[in-house]
């Protein structure tokens, strides 16, 4: 018997009992007196048997009690982001209260093909996708709920996220009335194995510009460096010639999430600046590095943990067959030592 395959027939009939008797003591064991469920287990690991398969019980139920986040970069960066790690955190604590677990599902496999494909999940979240990534259309094939958090932006598709044009004004105006009137903007490209940019980032980007030049700021005064990844590393490293210089170097610096915003700040230090005397700096998500850096950072809130848990909350919904609308997030500035008046 030990070169066979054990099954839960196997323990059935070793153990003296029905199929079903085997398969409550693992997945309903209160239908089962404890004598019963012990001697069924007894049985069940002297044959080496560990219990149902959890993928073949999963599709006899139709639910894997999982919902699956599909990530635009490559998997260790949910690990690297706070920004992220943040939205995670929320999303794992909306779920778990529900009994539900999270999978990460990076873009694409080794052979560039959509892992969402052949993800074991009831719903989906999309984290900062392009519209046109390929993983978009995998998902929406898979005809399981989704939700989006940042981008897509889908027809009949709830989506988590805060108004980038409502968020960027606030930093604009906040340096304008400090009298600055040259402008750096750091943004990044993404690490994932495609090449499209991440949406928010230029939704971010651009719409800055934009109430820089409503406010009758030239293009001439604003310009815009892109480092390699969203890292801290990579933000310092993009901004080091623009600081350096002494003609024409910007008085304030906006990027597009709090990470590059610290890489500014070393920026500056290595080019010998002082922050916010010589150049002010302002970021985007408010995460915890934020208000340790020295100087605290002047960054955007918009409660990336709360955009997590309404996500969880929403996705379990549409597993119900609920109709759901998604709440607004509005975007706060939380001003702080990084920013002061133009010299």
């Amino acid at each position: 018997m030990a070169s066979e395959r054990v099954t839960l027939d196997t323990v059935a009939a070793a153990a003296g009992v029905s199929r079903m008797t085997v398969s409550n003591a693992y997945n309903r064991p209160d239908q089962l007196s404890a004598a019963t469920r012990t001697r069924v287990m007894e049985v069940a690991a002297e044959l080496g048997y560990s219990g149902p398969d959890p993928t073949a019980a999963s599709l006899r139920r139709r639910r894997t009690r999982t919902v699956g986040v599909v990530l635009t970069e490559r998997l260790p960066y949910a690990f690297a982001d706070p920004g992220m790690v943040t939205i995670l955190h929320g999303l794992a604590s909306g779920l778990s209260e529900a009994g539900y677990a999270l999978l990460l599902v990076p873009e694409s496999g080794v052979d560039d093909e959509p892992l969402v494909r052949q993800a074991l999940v009831d719903a989906l979240v999309l984290c900062a996708l392009p519209d046109g990534h390929p993983a978009v259309a995998a998902a929406l094939e898979r005809q399981v709920p989704v939700v989006t958090v940042g981008n897509p932006r889908l027809p009949h598709v709830p989506r988590l996220g805060t108004d980038n044009r409502a968020a960027t004004a606030l930093v604009a105006r906040h340096l304008l009335d400090l009298g600055h009137r040259s402008f750096a903007v750091l943004t990044a490209e993404s690490s994932g194995q495609h090449t499209l940019a991440r949406p928010g980032f230029a939704e971010r980007t651009d719409w800055f510009t934009a109430a820089l030049h409503d406010a009758g700021i030239g293009s001439d005064r604003v310009t815009v460096h892109t480092a390699t990844e969203n890292a801290r590393g990579a933000g310092a490293a993009a901004l080091s010639e623009p600081l350096a210089a002494r003609r024409a170097r910007p008085t304030a610096v906006f990027a597009v999430t709090d990470i590059l915003a610290l890489g500014a700040l070393d920026a500056a230090s290595r080019a010998g600046l002082a922050v916010p005397a010589d150049l002010s700096v302002v970021g985007f998500d408010n995460v915890a590095p934020a208000a340790l850096s020295d100087p605290p950072l002047t960054t955007v809130e918009h409660d990336l943990f709360g955009q997590g848990q309404a996500a969880a909350r929403l996705a379990l919904r549409m597993i119900a067959g609920e109709s759901v609308r998604a709440p607004r997030m509005a975007p706060r500035l939380v001003v702080r030592g990084s920013t002061a008046a133009a010299r």
